[in-house]
């Protein structure tokens, strides 16, 4: 069993899939290790200070190491946070984890369409949407702006009607954000 957090569900062995990751850094395991050497400095610390006779230090250097144990803990909680867009023969369905909530949005894959909307001004990054029937979902929100362009066409190459793609089913692919 790994320390690595919740995983995504494998996909089906017949649909395209398209999983994107945030950009982690630092994995769960490394949070610990790092949480464990802040916390053992800070005792060190605080053994030194108060052996100098500075103790109001020690309340400072408490609070420092709780701000950033329950910092790395709202990290841990959202280590296993990913989108997952499904191609199945008859719809499209994009499944978003952020914690502990996973939402499921399914369209029906003919009359789902891509779009990428700019930015509300110049700062603003653009908006990747999937639409259908009304209902629209944001797909790769943290993502580059470059990525975010290559997946729209990779998405709108994928939901292509079969004579116009003229080729299978792609490989799986991972793109992370």
């Amino acid at each position: 069993m790994s320390n690595e957090g919740p995983r995504p569900a494998e996909p089906a062995a017949s649909a395209d899939c398209i999983v994107l990751l945030p950009n982690r850094s630092l994995s769960p395991r490394g949070m610990a290790a790092l949480f464990a050497a802040l916390a053992g400095s800070a005792v060190a610390l605080a053994v030194l200070f108060l052996n100098s006779g500075a103790w109001p230090v020690v309340p400072f250097l408490v609070a420092e190491v709780a701000a950033v144990g329950v910092t790395l803990g709202l990290l841990y909680r959202h280590a296993g946070d990913c989108e997952v867009v499904r191609l199945e023969d008859d719809r499209l369905e994009v499944v978003q984890r952020q914690g502990r909530r996973e939402t499921c949005h399914r369209f029906p894959r003919y009359w789902a369409r891509v779009a990428v909307e700019p930015g509300s001004n110049a700062h603003l990054p653009s908006r990747l949407v999937i639409r259908s029937h009304g209902r629209e979902v944001e797909v790769g929100a943290g993502m580059t702006e470059e990525a975010r362009r290559a997946l729209a066409g990779m998405l709108r190459r994928a939901l292509a009607p079969a004579d116009v793609a003229k080729a299978g089913r792609s490989v799986p692919v991972t793109l992370t954000n």
